[in-house]
């Protein structure tokens, strides 16, 4: 069993060794200290190119497509697996960084699977939820159903099905030899792998461990702190800590559950800034703008954090752990620990408000491990553990200047019956019930809400909740600036200029438009009774003429209403489908 920490110099033992050799691998914008080469290219019009070598076995991973305003990938992304065995690639639709729409993998062999996803999860999954949660449910059955996209990543990277399954089953069947306590589970999952790395498993954990790492890296991209520091650099004369206190009170709410004052985190977030400023300028029409941001925030954050300690001694303690990361890379479960030293601290140094800081954000990287997520959910079902729902949230489309239709998905129920569920908004991020609130039908599955009342031109904030006893769940946080309505004579940039052939069409059709300026699109198709049956995230375009064809033979027969949207205006063309 793994011994507990306990008081405060391990707590800045393990900070300083584990935690802080991560943010020196952000603070270089290098993957090296875990021997993991990566490299980002521009390749103009917006798209970047990202490739990680050696993930295992000589294989390389690139990454193709477009970024948001926070570096997250969006729009049609293409991920490649160049391997011995073959290239594999997959075409995936993305929003804020994670599957938002179809996928199609491609295997070495040619054969093609598409597979539509919400939130990272395929959309189908929640279907299969109820016939889930019953004792025989294992884990390796949760990533076929859930998580199709990292089964492939195993695939590609000449681990099949069965050896995956296989691995899966010896994690399960060693954990089951523990008593059963769900509050253990990180210890005894440590436990079980530390015996693996001594079998032939080795080589699936090491591969585990550089996907987590680069899954984890895109996960930090939703940190509240980034996003509010990228805000910092875009807003002149706006602090970390007043966008802090206006954009994300959750946020700061829950610092404050960790024992820390506002005004010590006003006075961190102060210290933070300081040491951005002396950084020097930046521009922002740098396609590389926001990896410097990025690197800014991770060298401030090491700087904060190492202030009682010298630059020679954190060094050495760092490069001690290098080989640690690499074999183990208990970052995994540092979170636990520095999750429950944290609360044990006194009123804060800014070194210490940053050391818990660093713990939230290494939340982020928990998310990524997809190995231990669906272990953890195949054993809490196998012991009869209900959890809270699993849920997310999607924006549909504009409704009039002053409303808007929103998506919300209960994934799945947790074992219990969901009692309620709808969707949280606010002009803040992540809004909770007890703001503002527009309630659905119990039960899992899709529902659709219209937000009405809002005022035109200005940010607002939603995600899904649903509750059943175990308590109240929230999905992804989605942001939207209400605008005028199809039709509108408001519209700017976003031409008239759009055109469908062949229309009509019974299979693949292109659509056809002229763009003023380079903008980030989408494309809704609705039904007759304005429900969306199709959604395609066309990323950020280029000005001038574009021509994007679409493959809409899943649709039924039928008249269809096609809207092209730049997130502020909409056009619409009507569209007639016949097989």
């Amino acid at each position: 069993m793994k011994t507990h920490w306990s008081n405060k110099t391990l707590w800045r033992s393990l900070l300083s060794g584990i935690a802080l050799s991560i943010f020196i691998l952000l603070a270089v914008g290098s993957g090296n200290i875990l021997d993991l080469p990566v490299f980002k290219d521009d390749k103009g019009d917006g798209v970047m190119e990202e490739s990680f070598f050696d993930i295992v076995k000589n294989t390389k991973r690139v990454t193709t497509g477009k970024q948001d305003a926070q570096g997250r990938w969006m729009g049609t992304v293409k991920i490649e697996y160049v391997a011995r065995n073959g290239s594999y690639t997959e075409e995936a639709h993305m929003a804020y960084g994670v599957r938002q729409g179809i996928s199609t993998r491609t295997y070495a062999d040619g054969h093609k699977v598409d597979t539509y996803y919400i939130n990272g999860e395929r959309v189908d999954a929640f279907k299969k939820a109820a016939q889930s949660l019953i004792e025989d449910v294992t884990a390796f059955q949760i990533l076929y159903d859930k998580y199709p996209w990292f089964l492939f990543a195993l695939n590609a990277c000449d681990f099949g099905d069965e050896y995956v399954e296989a691995f899966t089953d010896t994690v399960e069947m060693l954990l089951n030899a523990y008593e059963f306590d769900i509050s253990e589970f990180n210890s005894y999952y440590e436990d079980v792998l530390d015996v693996l790395e001594e079998t032939p498993y080795d080589s699936i954990l090491v591969l585990n461990s550089k996907f987590f790492l680069v899954q984890g890296l895109e996960e930090l991209k939703n940190a509240e702190l980034r996003l509010a520091v990228l805000e910092h650099y875009r807003s002149v004369g706006s602090s970390t800590y007043n966008i802090v206190n206006t954009t994300y009170p959750g946020y700061l709410l829950s610092l404050n559950d960790s024992g820390v004052v506002n005004q010590d985190f006003e006075k961190f977030c102060q210290d933070l800034d300081d040491s951005l400023t002396s950084y020097g300028l930046l521009d922002q029409e740098d396609p590389f703008f926001i990896d410097s941001v990025d690197s800014r925030l991770y060298r401030a954050l090491f700087s904060i954090l190492s202030a009682e300690e010298s630059s020679y001694s954190l060094a050495k303690l760092a490069m001690k752990n290098k080989v640690m990361a690499y074999k183990n890379f208990n970052v995994r479960d540092t979170y636990y620990k520095l999750n429950t030293l944290r609360k044990m601290l006194p009123n804060k140094s800014s070194t210490e408000v940053a050391g818990i800081v660093v713990s939230g954000m290494l939340s982020h990287f928990i998310k990524a491990d997809i190995l231990r997520r669906i272990i953890r959910e195949a054993y809490s079902i196998q012991k009869g553990i209900i959890g809270v729902p699993n849920v997310a949230t999607v924006f549909s489309g504009y409704n009039s200047p002053a409303a808007v239709n929103l998506l919300g998905y209960v994934l799945d129920d947790g074992g219990a019956a969901v009692t309620s569920r709808g969707i949280a908004w606010d002009v803040f991020y992540n809004p909770t019930v007890n703001d503002n609130s527009e309630p659905s039908a119990d039960g899992t599955g899709e529902f659709a809400i219209t937000l009405t009342g809002l005022t035109e031109g200005i940010t607002y904030y939603a995600r899904t909740y649903a509750t059943n006893s175990a308590g109240t769940a929230y999905g992804n946080c989605i942001s939207f600036v209400t605008a005028s309505p199809t039709g509108s004579d408001d519209i700017k940039t976003l031409t008239r200029d759009f055109t469908i052939y062949p229309n009509p069409v019974s299979s693949s059709t292109t659509f056809r438009f002229k763009l003023e300026s380079s903008e980030s699109l989408a494309l809704n198709v609705l039904d007759m009774k304005g429900q969306r049956v199709f959604y395609h995230d066309l990323g950020r375009l280029p000005q001038g003429v574009n021509e994007v064809n679409l493959d809409l033979s899943g649709l039924k027969d039928g008249v269809y209403t096609c809207q092209l949207t730049n997130g502020t205006a909409n056009i619409t063309r009507k569209l007639v489908i016949t097989h």
